[in-house]
């Protein structure tokens, strides 16, 4: 599987390919759709070839662009530990004009149990597992071949004030109990997980 960086404005998003793209993992600011599209023309993707939408969290940096992508075809995938942050969001009128109100009831609607097998119908062997500290709403995808891609989930040393440093250690060791070997952030370099 190859993993792709099309991020821009500081953040990362990831398309995870092979023959075609099988997934895109967070999306930017809603508005900034054509840097998206320019980030993954000179990565040789085609936008029309993406499928699927998976946003680590619901934090306009990383969903912003659901309901432009959903209204091209793409389809969002959401965690049953999302669903709450996405009632939030469409609740809040001035956090909706930052999402351009995508739509819950078109989007794909999985547990946490049941992401192994749907992430197998895309081709993609791995699983999605909560992993709270940076929001409640934060899941991280892991691949069987040890990449984790985490979003903003704070590193444990790192913990500021308003993040809880236990829920963040328990979300990382959680993260290596699956397996991971890297991190795949959303903002800054991937890097080795000891």
């Amino acid at each position: 599987m190859n993993i792709l960086n099309v991020g821009y404005t500081s953040t990362n998003y990831y398309v995870l390919a092979d023959a075609k793209p099988r997934l895109l993992i967070d999306v930017g600011f809603a508005g900034t759709l054509p840097k998206l599209q320019h980030e993954l023309k000179r990565m040789g993707v085609q936008l029309a070839g993406i499928k699927h939408l998976l946003a680590t969290h619901y934090h306009p940096d990383h969903a912003g662009l659901a309901a432009e992508l959903q209204g091209m075809g793409i389809k969002l995938i959401v965690v049953d530990v999302q669903q709450e942050a996405i009632a939030a969001v469409q609740d809040d009128l001035k956090l909706a004009k930052q999402y351009v109100g995508f739509d819950k009831n078109a989007a794909v609607m999985i547990t946490l149990d049941e992401s192994r097998a749907f992430l197998a119908t895309l081709g993609i062997h791995g699983e999605i597992i909560a992993t709270p500290g940076h929001s409640n709403d934060s899941i991280s995808l892991i691949l069987d071949t040890g990449e984790a891609f985490t979003g903003d989930l704070t590193h444990p040393m790192m913990a500021g004030e308003g993040e809880s440093g236990e829920v963040i250690k328990q979300s990382w060791d959680a993260i290596r109990a699956h397996g991971a070997k890297s991190s795949y952030p959303g903002h800054g370099p991937v890097y080795a997980l000891k």
